[in-house]
């Protein structure tokens, strides 16, 4: 069977593909629970290869003014950086979680044991471990995931492939969302720096008033076990807090999308 009539026909399909890809690796890139090395380089290949055709399936024609290598290396950009702002909507959400972790283990004292963490190259504390889990199994449990890959479907529709671009909008919410993520980490972290700060503040207290006592040799030990009591006694409605700060991740999506369009 001679192939050679059908390529002006698969030759715009081809390209969707493509692009779709540069926009779904991208989104995958950024996203914390697929970038990291402990998912196979071959279950990321598949995932976007499928994640690409499904997006070409329900695209319409690539938004390029003529076809040649230099148009479809722009587009082809283009499309990364846009899979990779909506993917960092939710990576600047769940590195505020991360952020809170790392405070509490400084305040608590676990700083000083820093342990392997597989989710991000380096080491980290292990309550920032315990909360960055904690993040991503709540995508997982409220059906974030599944909500982002119908963003990402509805993203072809609202931005066409090979229009895809930053704008001033796109950077300005960013920025917004890094300095609410702060906001949100701190306010994650104050039940358990509350709790530590009494503490040290009762122990300095009772070192000037009892010099001898030598209070600061156990302040260390004290200061733990308060913050991790603390910790355990927050965990419940902790939990609850991330949960409806990740709530706003959809709503933050389709704000970067509509941002796209302008």
């Amino acid at each position: 069977m001679d192939l050679v009539p059908l390529l002006p026909l698969l030759e715009p399909f081809v390209v969707l593909v493509v692009l779709a890809m540069a926009r779904a690796g991208g989104l995958l890139m950024a996203l914390p629970h697929t970038s990291n090395k402990a998912v196979p380089r071959m279950v990321k290949v598949v995932t976007v290869v499928g994640l690409s055709i499904a997006l070409a399936g329900i695209s319409g024609p690539p938004a390029l003014g003529r076809l040649d290598v230099w148009t479809l290396a722009f587009a082809i950009v283009g499309e990364l950086v846009v899979g990779l702002a909506l993917g960092f909507v939710v990576q600047i959400s769940l590195s505020a979680v991360r952020i809170a972790g790392e405070v509490i283990g400084v305040e608590i004292g676990l700083s000083f044991s820093a342990v392997a963490d597989p989710m991000n190259p380096g080491a980290s504390t292990s309550t920032a471990s315990l909360l960055g889990h904690l993040g991503v199994q709540l995508v997982f449990a409220l059906g974030l995931d599944r909500m982002l890959l119908r963003g990402l479907g509805y993203s072809v529709r609202a931005v066409p492939l090979g229009h895809g671009q930053l704008h001033g909008g796109s950077v300005e919410l960013m920025s917004t969302q890094f300095g609410t993520a702060l906001q949100v980490a701190i306010h994650l972290a104050m039940p358990v720096m509350a709790a530590v700060l009494a503490v040290k503040l009762a122990l300095a207290v009772l070192a000037r008033f009892v010099p001898k006592l030598q209070v600061f040799a156990l302040a260390f030990g004290v200061a733990l076990i308060v913050g991790l009591q603390a910790l355990r006694a927050a965990m419940p409605s902790l939990a609850q807090a991330i949960a409806a700060h990740l709530g706003q991740v959809l709503e933050l999506f389709d704000a970067m999308i509509m941002s796209l369009r302008i």
